[in-house]
């Protein structure tokens, strides 16, 4: 049995090896607009990007603009459901580093894990910038009730499968 575990673990180390070595390689943009993977993806990271093509130093409310109108590259998929726009967004007088966000209504309709994997687009892409912090993000002047913590960070985000990064650095250890 443990033979097959490093037998697999070595496949995958070769496999993202030879991936990491191929040219089609994106280095990273200034900045970046978080999207859901297009296509059912079973291993890897929930959420993937693409690069912000609009001006060098955006707002809060051009990353917003870009992330709710959508991705371009066909790889990506919007985890926003029709409709949604940007109703504010505005620095908390309280809080320094936080930026509150107010989405339309439409954003309300997301509940559980597409709620989760959109709050994190919206908080990746805006923690890009200087000064931001936390998040917080309601939907039409409301904050979600289920939600357990109303300031989302960046850290917080889980990007990768832990399983998968023991496996390859060759510890056998499984959660």
């Amino acid at each position: 049995m443990r033979r097959t575990h490093r037998l697999w673990a070595a496949l995958l180390a070769a496999v993202l090896l030879l991936a990491a070595c191929g040219g089609g390689e994106r280095t990273r943009p200034d900045y970046m607009l978080y999207f859901l993977p297009a296509g059912e993806k079973l291993q890897g990271s929930a959420l993937d990007w693409e690069p912000y093509s609009g001006g060098e130093d955006p707002s809060p409310e051009d990353l917003l603009e870009a992330l709710l109108a959508g991705p371009t590259q066909e790889e990506l998929a919007s985890p926003f459901p029709r409709g949604v726009s940007l109703r504010s967004c505005d620095w908390d007088e309280e809080e320094p580093g936080v930026l509150q966000v107010t989405l339309s209504e439409q954003y309300g309709a997301l509940t559980d894990i597409s709620l989760t994997l959109a709050d994190y687009c919206i908080v990746l892409t805006l923690s890009q910038l200087d000064g931001v912090e936390a998040v917080e993000i309601r939907s039409g002047g409301h904050n979600t009730g289920y939600r357990g913590n109303q300031r989302l960070q960046a850290e917080e985000a889980l990007l990768w499968d832990s399983l998968i990064v023991q496996q390859v650095s060759g510890e056998e250890t499984f959660s």
